[in-house]
């Protein structure tokens, strides 16, 4: 079932479900709140009571301008719709490399292990279109790791994949902030008449959005018992991208490989970092180099005129370069955070030394082994100044809340709780202690699919469903 929370109509039938005890309510209806509902609802002999919250509508896609301090967050990156993300997205997936799940000093801070996600990665349904299994690494004897990118030339949305028998589903609905009790957690609307309640509340409302939503709560003197609210906020994350500009004396036969390649249903590209003996030499991060083919200025211009001649011309004479564009890793650092500025929400992140520190040494490694004569490539900039005035956002939004081990350290545990509440799990980018620098929502897919395992296990288990 389905309801529009802004039709008049459908306020007795909203008022019936809000007065209904949910097993599980979802908060966001993006790909990992699909990925999780589509995992309980696996168990056919058990008929789970489950409500899908979205702020957006159905049919319409909305966006929502957030404010911003230093680098940008572009106002088309939070798209509110049934779908979540997937509404706008280009399916590129990559994974996490062991290293990216380390800190600067080299010790693992994810809860996970490499070994565990990579199993999850594996599980993952295929109808998804992750594409985990053609992932295959490209061994090529040079200086750098060779990551590949799936693309499915279809993107999936992930509202088609929300079982409307099975589960309920309330669009234009926004929740305004969140509580958590020894049995029940309560999800609260604007409406102050009309909240709703579950055994268990999981977030998958974006990174951004499910800070937000507990920065809310706790201005509103909700969430009492949870533990380390000043953490939260803090840590924030971003994959910056920048067009650096252009090698203009390639070795093609070195870069062309690496390079888009097109095919029925998935096409795919590969990414150059440093590798990790590197990394760990000079203390920098795991950001890449992505090619893209393009010609010289003088073959562009020649491109507009449409004729024969200049076309067989430029098949013969046209000179290749190519453009390079950086996807970097942030490192986490406490002074990025999110946080409320006069009851508004406001990103404030910047590019750490760190940060800046592996793009210098990425660069002048990628323009010494890629060109013929890197003594004159002189059309490639990577100033600090230039950096932070043409860093574009990749609507990749993590941290904010802290999943660690220790639960005096961190937001989250293991298994995704938030530390102190009973009831309540936080499963978005929000929760990311690293960011790496890949495409994350395969990665938030395989945590909302673990996450539905380990809860379907525990409370058949102790019978509480």
């Amino acid at each position: 079932m389905k309801l529009n929370f802004k039709n008049k109509k459908n306020i007795l039938k909203i008022k019936k479900i809000s007065l209904t005890k949910y097993n599980f309510i979802i908060i966001g209806s993006g790909p990992a709140a699909v990925t999780f509902c589509n995992k309980l609802i696996l168990k056919k002999n058990k008929n789970f009571k489950i409500l899908i919250i979205e702020k957006g509508d159905y049919f319409q896609k909305a966006y929502k301008q957030i404010l911003q301090k230093n680098l940008p967050i572009k106002s088309n990156s939070r798209v509110y719709s049934v779908g979540g993300s997937s509404n706008d997205w280009s399916n590129i997936s990559s994974y996490f490399e062991k290293f990216e799940m380390v800190s600067l000093k080299n010790k693992n801070v994810w809860p996970l292990s490499h070994k565990e996600l990579i199993h999850y990665y594996k599980n993952l349904n295929k109808e998804y279109g992750f594409g985990y299994e053609k992932l295959n690494k490209k061994n090529l004897k040079s200086p750098f790791t060779i990551r590949k990118f799936i693309i499915k030339n279809e993107p999936t949305n992930f509202k088609n994949l929300i079982d409307l028998n099975k589960i309920d589903l309330l669009y234009n609905c926004e929740i305004k902030s969140i509580d958590d009790f020894k049995s029940f957690s309560y999800a609260f609307t604007k409406k102050k008449t009309i909240s709703f309640v579950a055994k268990k509340l999981i977030l998958c409302c974006g990174g951004i959005e499910t800070v937000n939503l507990i920065l809310n709560s706790l201005k509103n003197k909700k969430l009492k018992k949870m533990k380390n609210k000043k953490l939260v906020g803090n840590y924030f994350m971003n994959h910056p991208k920048i067009n650096l500009g252009y090698i203009m004396y390639p070795k093609v036969e070195l870069i062309k490989p690496l390079l888009l390649n097109k095919s029925k249903f998935f096409s795919s590209y590969y990414g150059v970092s440093l590798n990790q003996k590197i990394q760990r030499k000079y203390n920098i991060l795991n950001s890449y180099i992505r090619f893209e083919k393009t010609y010289s200025i003088v073959t562009k211009i020649l491109t507009a005129f449409r004729s024969p001649l200049i076309d067989n011309f430029l098949k013969k004479k046209g000179k290749l370069i190519y453009k390079i564009k950086v996807f970097c890793e942030m490192a986490p650092i406490k002074k990025n955070k999110i946080e409320l500025m006069n009851n508004r929400s406001q990103v404030n992140y910047s590019f750490s030394r760190v940060d800046y520190k592996t793009i210098e040494l990425l660069v002048n490694k990628i323009i010494n082994y890629f060109s013929y004569k890197p003594e004159r490539e002189n059309k490639i900039n990577f100033s600090r100044k230039y950096l932070n005035k043409n860093s574009q956002d990749a609507s990749h939004h993590m941290g904010g809340l802290i999943y660690n081990h220790n639960k005096n350290k961190g937001n989250v545990d293991k298994n995704l709780k938030i530390y102190g509440l009973h009831n309540t799990y936080a499963c978005s980018g929000a929760i990311f202690p690293t960011s790496g620098s890949a495409n994350p929502t395969m990665t938030i897919a395989v945590l909302a699919n673990r996450l539905g395992g380990h809860l379907l296990k525990k409370m058949l288990s102790n019978k509480i469903l």
